[in-house]
């Protein structure tokens, strides 16, 4: 037992010798990621393009200015202002704030998409490095192994086969070991592209009891907080002030103006004027109305068919979730302490001359086997659980 520890002490510093970079919490590395995302900042400028786009709410034609003869002595100058009915451009303002509002939204998609991204990156990067430090226990058992059965085939106290089988085991060992290296490697990478740091760094060390009291919940109201969800929401509020806006169009409007027709010296209360326009063509109001209706139907069905979406993929996640909290019980509870038990017997007996290399290395392969896979189950669970608050919009 103590030299096992020992061990995974000596594989933990070697890791730690190997690496020399800081470590860098999950909670940082989605900070910095969310900085340095050239996405998040393109969707800032978005609400800020929305925001300018405010004062043209109130967009007055440009005045007509004439200058004309009404008595055929002497010419005069004019100028006129239409405007639409008033409601118009309140509903206008209306609008462009709730477009604000769904810029706002679709940056929060796009933060949502960055942090899931970071955290899928930063949970591989604990397992891979958990893994690693798994197989420097293996790669150092079956190194010691191997080299001691080519000291007794040498000797001629084993076989050829026994020899080679414990080669061929320590190899494969050693491959997946180096293999190892090369994923972290990437992973790595990856953070560090996305984070912006200039160096790469490590993740802290992944937790081994993740099993928590998760509620799960499967109704509709679990997709409130979902960013995608809340831009059709969004949608259909614009939808909805879009028609109001149709409607005010649809009404007179004013003109105001200046021209004198009379005499040079007519009153200046005289020279003013005033009428409205009539909305004559009404087919072509009708025709936005409907339109800006379809458009709101249109946004209802989307919503239906993204939480119809949602709820196959929250349902998968739950299954998932379910299954690795089983699997996760069973390695705790009866997996890890059996394989821990094989090992240690699977030693003794061989220290003792009642096993040989071949199914020394059989016992404690398949423990092995076990502790690698209550790994991959800790992994998938804790990325079934990431999918669950992806979707319901809690990361």
């Amino acid at each position: 037992m103590f030299k096992r520890v020992g061990i995974i002490f000596s594989g933990l510093l070697l890791l730690a010798n190997v690496y020399s970079q800081n470590i860098v919490s999950e909670a940082d590395a989605v900070s910095m990621a969310i900085k340095n995302s050239r996405n998040i900042s393109a969707a800032g400028l978005a609400i800020l393009q929305q925001k300018q786009l405010l004062k043209s709410s109130f967009n007055l034609p440009n005045p007509e200015v004439f200058f004309e003869s009404p008595t055929g002595k002497f010419y005069t100058g004019s100028i006129t202002q239409s405007i639409e009915f008033p409601s118009v451009y309140s509903k206008q303002y209306q609008l462009q704030k709730q477009r604000i509002v769904l810029a706002e939204k679709e940056k929060g998609v796009t933060e949502n998409e960055v942090k899931f991204q970071v955290k899928q990156l930063y949970l591989l990067l604990q397992y891979a490095s958990a893994l690693q430090v798994q197989l420097y226990v293996q790669d150092t058992v079956y190194e010691r192994i191997s080299r001691a059965a080519v000291r007794q085939f040498d000797a001629g106290q084993i076989d050829y086969l026994q020899k080679t089988f414990a080669e061929s085991q320590y190899g494969e060992i050693h491959n997946q070991y180096l293999q190892s290296q090369l994923t972290i490697n990437n992973l790595q990478s990856q953070l560090q592209y996305l984070t912006g740091l200039p160096d790469l760094f490590i993740a802290e060390p992944l937790n081994q009891n993740p099993l928590s009291d998760f509620v799960i919940t499967s109704d509709s109201t679990a997709f409130l907080a979902n960013p995608s969800i809340q831009i059709f929401n969004q949608a259909g509020i614009i939808a909805q002030r879009s028609i109001a806006l149709q409607k005010a169009k649809a009404l007179p409007g004013l003109a105001l103006g200046y021209f004198n027709q009379g005499e040079r010296n007519t009153p200046i209360g005289n020279r003013f004027r005033i009428g409205f326009t009539v909305p004559l063509w009404f087919g072509q109001y009708k025709g936005n109305i409907n339109a800006a209706k379809t458009e709101w139907e249109i946004n209802k069905q989307k919503i239906n068919g993204l939480q119809q979406q949602l709820s196959v993929q929250l349902l998968q996640a739950n299954n998932e979730l379910a299954i690795y909290t089983q699997s996760l019980q069973y390695y705790k509870n009866s997996g890890i302490p059996k394989a821990n038990e094989i090992i240690n017997t699977a030693k003794r007996f061989f220290e003792s001359g009642e096993n040989d290399y071949i199914n020394y290395l059989r016992n404690i392969n398949d423990a092995y086997s076990i502790q690698l896979k209550n790994l991959e189950a800790i992994r998938n669970y804790s990325q079934a659980l990431l999918s669950i608050n992806y979707l319901t919009g809690k990361l």
